[in-house]
């Protein structure tokens, strides 16, 4: 592959950055989310209660084991749900592929992790078995090549997800009848851009969560479904007034929430940043927008997020279109 201007510049800036490492080492658009306000408007009128919330707070429950989630569970490094690694034997359309899953009964929705520019699977690894253990089916992913673009990254995460859905839909795989058909993906760097291409191409995908995204041809203003922007205060390569701020302003027809964090390109990877954090954000908004569990708002949109808000030590930036 030949590298543009601005790939060239991401690659040197990467491998500065990369030195420490190696060395230690959806959801529901604005339109849709009315229909359920109307479907309660009919529940009222028919003197019905309109609660829509899961777990002790009332109304149909998602099932499959998932408790009333906690500040401190959310935290752990793992939830509540057991869980074990299949191989994919062979990858379609995409590099390479590990299957994180929960090992109960139950269907859950599938999670496709792409990783950025230069990188591999151990980029994410840490969030497959958080979400995993909340009750997602994960495939983290490796690329055709170390330096595929975004937008082969997000034809790769739409390939990812194909296969994970065929996987559960056939007879003898570990995860067969575990997929419930929901889609959504978290990427990091240009895998960031190829999550927002996605959300943009593929409508199977219904929320998604970009870290320290990167795509310099990027126009996502036609994206409704719900995106979580995970940015680095000083990152170099992908700094979020340049991509993730933009791209946020103008989705104007999608629930979104930006976070930015101390730390340089590196802090959603592996090893780096407050993945206590991190985790809990990720887990309760994939929760909220692919589950439909509203158990998980109060972490994103209530009081339970203020700490983590207003903690100038913590978050640097966080804007968001609550309430939801």
């Amino acid at each position: 592959m030949t590298l543009t201007a601005p790939a060239t510049t991401i690659a040197l800036v990467l491998l500065a950055l990369l030195v420490p490492a190696t060395a230690t080492a959806g959801s529901l658009s604005r339109d849709e989310r009315d229909k359920p306000a109307e479907a309660a408007g009919e529940l009222l009128s028919q003197g019905k209660p309109a609660t829509a919330s899961y777990g002790s707070g009332g109304g149909t429950p998602p099932g499959d084991g998932v408790p009333d989630p906690t500040t401190a569970s959310l935290e752990a490094t793992n939830g509540p749900l057991a869980t074990a690694r299949y191989t994919v034997p062979d990858p379609s359309g995409y590099g390479s592929g590990t299957v994180t899953y929960p090992t109960t009964g139950g269907s859950y929705p599938g999670i496709v992790l792409m990783p950025g520019y230069r990188g591999t699977q151990q980029n994410l690894q840490w969030l497959a078995p958080r979400l995993a253990s909340w009750g997602f089916v994960v495939i983290n992913v490796g690329t055709h090549t170390l330096t595929d673009d975004p937008e082969s990254r997000g034809r790769q995460i739409t390939a990812a997800g194909s296969q994970l859905l065929a996987l559960g839909d056939a007879a003898g795989t570990p995860i067969s009848g575990k997929l419930n058909g929901t889609l959504g993906a978290v990427g990091h760097s240009m895998g960031g851009g190829g999550v927002m291409a996605a959300l943009r191409d593929d409508p199977r995908f219904r929320a998604g969560v970009p870290t320290a995204p990167y795509h310099p041809a990027g126009n996502f203003s036609s994206v409704t479904d719900p995106t979580l922007f995970l940015t680095c205060e000083s990152d170099p390569v992908a700094n979020g007034d340049t991509y993730a701020v933009p791209w946020y302003d103008s989705m104007s027809r999608a629930e979104k929430l930006y976070i930015e964090v101390p730390g340089d390109h590196l802090c959603p990877m592996t090893g780096y940043g407050d993945k206590a954090k991190q985790g809990k954000w990720i887990v309760s908004f994939l929760s909220r927008w692919l589950r439909s569990d509203t158990r998980f708002g109060p972490f994103l949109c209530g009081t339970e997020r203020d700490p983590d808000k207003n903690n100038t030590s913590l978050v640097t930036r966080w804007m968001d279109s609550c309430p939801f």
